[in-house]
């Protein structure tokens, strides 16, 4: 492939970028811990922006060594906010070939990768995008999506996927290409098929080359490379933004100025969902081919960052202009995020968290995602739902809980950890919100839900065996007390059998006040005492 320079007149295009910045500093690099001598290129920031990825090329330590043109690394970000020692991210994203991210999906479950992978590192004879997804033991095997007419005939390979999941916009030298690299888009389908590549016209493509997109997500404005325009260097990072929804009108491309580009190559330009920078790879003043750089964003420019649902999933020709300035609908998100730990060694467990909006006519449609093998989870849901989460690992004892997501806390993620009990004789489950009228063995209403998920647990297990356990605290009569435990912990074991576990696995028992696990000494920690739970007595 023979690659295209564009000639600048410095003094012309001083002119021409006057006003038109959408970065208030020079780019930076981000660390000597991601950075290397070797050439990195694509950033990419993960959903909830606490991991880096990119590729590093030509690296020793690569799949393929240093003959290998790219594997994708990673970095996590430590809690001093600087970036953590590169890590190469292994099989079976990476092998022998050119190994690059274009995007997330599915709040984090989902990624795209470039090309098409085969069994034993071999060398594919087909081209494309490869999908994988997240499993309790890492990613899975990539496998390749069906795109119809995917063609390209250079030897580079880029594309951005849309925050949504829908969209994909991708360079190619293809078909009906203008000179060199093209920007073309692609969307997802209802059936989840994507349709072939589609030129995004003359308002963007020019003879020369334009590449490495990045589609805000407003859906709207497009951030991309190219040679084609007035630049300062070898290659500039430009933007523009869609007219309608043919994406075939745009505005008129703007550098992005001085404070992004150089005389060197700008290439991948990506805007993370939060934080104050923006990230992308520069060789100017590098150690190596390529560094990876962050610039601080203009407050202007974040409105770019509101996401859309409203996105078209399939190009509609429209006749008359749509306003450059009318506004996309908003649509706020808040993130969940922590770890799942064992509750006995406070390790990591990987597990599948399963989310719902809890509604006045019962729950939405189940949504669920899968940890890292840390144990980490990160949601973007909507603000103003109450949500109900339910939290699985093999042996582990299932876990649920609520919460709320009010809009007063918008900018800031809503930390939620989960300690599972494992499925051990011994283990013992307090059954919090299984409730009694005071003094009484009437449970009130919402305390079987509770229930239910003991009946779930005990058919999906079904060598395990269980005592029900009744508590209360020390006030009143100590006769009484234990006689009232003993009740309550029948009343349990009753429901259970009723919804079709054995009774020989059950066995009930009252305690009394016996076995406090809080002070007596105040009402709220009297409350505690008071309780039902079930230990695990044989498995």
């Amino acid at each position: 492939m023979k690659f295209f320079q564009s000639l600048l007149g410095i003094g012309m295009f001083t002119l021409f970028t006057m006003g038109v910045a959408h970065a208030q500093e020079e780019a930076v690099s981000v660390s000597d811990s991601v950075n290397s001598s070797a050439s990195e290129q694509n950033p990419v920031l993960s959903p909830d922006g606490q991991v880096l990825y990119f590729t590093r090329q030509h690296h020793p330590d690569n799949a393929g060594g240093k003959k290998d043109g790219g594997d994708i690394w990673y970095s996590t970000l430590q809690s001093d906010n600087t970036w953590s020692a590169a890590k190469n991210m292994g099989r079976p994203l990476n092998n022998a070939q050119v190994n690059s991210i274009i995007g997330f999906a599915d709040n984090g479950q989902t990624l795209l990768l470039q090309g098409h992978y085969l069994s034993g590192g071999k060398q594919p004879n087909t081209q494309g995008i490869s999908i994988t997804k997240k499993t309790a033991q890492g990613w899975s095997d990539p496998q390749p999506l069906q795109i119809p007419y995917y063609y390209n005939k250079s030897d580079h390979n880029s594309g951005t996927l849309h925050t949504g999941g829908n969209i994909m916009i991708v360079a190619l030298q293809s078909y009906d290409s203008r000179g060199a690299e093209d920007l073309y888009v692609l969307f997802r389908q209802a059936d989840g098929s994507w349709t072939s590549p589609k030129n995004l016209g003359k308002d963007i493509n020019t003879e020369y080359q334009e590449m490495t997109p990045f589609l805000a997500p407003d859906g709207k404005t497009l951030f991309f490379a190219s040679n084609g325009y007035e630049g300062f260097g070898s290659r500039d990072i430009f933007m523009s933004v869609r007219l309608d929804d043919s994406w075939k009108r745009w505005s008129n491309p703007k550098n992005l100025g001085a404070s992004v580009n150089t005389a060197g190559t700008e290439l991948y330009y990506f805007l993370p969902e939060e934080g104050d920078f923006a990230y992308l790879t520069s060789t100017q003043n590098s150690d190596g081919l390529g560094d990876i750089k962050r610039v601080r964003i203009r407050p202007e420019t974040l409105q770019v960052r509101e996401a859309t649902d409203s996105l078209p999933v399939a190009p509609v020709l429209v006749t008359e202009e749509i306003p450059e300035e009318t506004a996309v609908p908003e649509v706020k998100k808040m993130r969940i995020q922590g770890v799942v730990r064992n509750k006995e060694t406070q390790q990591p467990v990987p597990s599948r968290i399963a989310y719902q909006v809890l509604q006045d006519d019962g729950l939405s449609t189940r949504e669920e995602i899968q940890t890292d093998r840390e144990g980490n989870f990160s949601l973007l849901l909507e603000p103003g739902n109450n949500y109900e989460l339910s939290v699985r690992a093999d042996g582990f004892i299932s876990q649920k809980d609520r919460v709320l997501l009010s809009e007063d806390s918008l900018n800031q993620a809503v930390p939620r950890d989960f300690l599972l009990t494992p499925i051990e004789v011994g283990a013992t489950v307090n059954l919090q919100d299984v409730l009694f009228d005071r003094g009484t063995a009437e449970m009130l209403p919402g305390s079987t839900e509770n229930l239910d998920e003991v009946v779930t647990f005990l058919k999906e297990n079904a060598s395990v065996y269980i005592e029900v356990k009744g508590h209360t605290d020390n006030q009143g009569r100590a006769d009484l007390n234990m006689a009232l435990s003993k009740e309550r912990a029948k009343v349990v074991k009753d429901y259970l059998v009723s919804q079709g576990i054995e009774t020989e696995r059950i066995s009930d028992k009252g305690y009394g006040g016996t076995q406090p696990i809080a002070s007596n000494a105040i009402e709220e920690e009297r409350k505690k005492n008071r309780r039902v739970e079930f230990t695990i007595v044989k498995k």
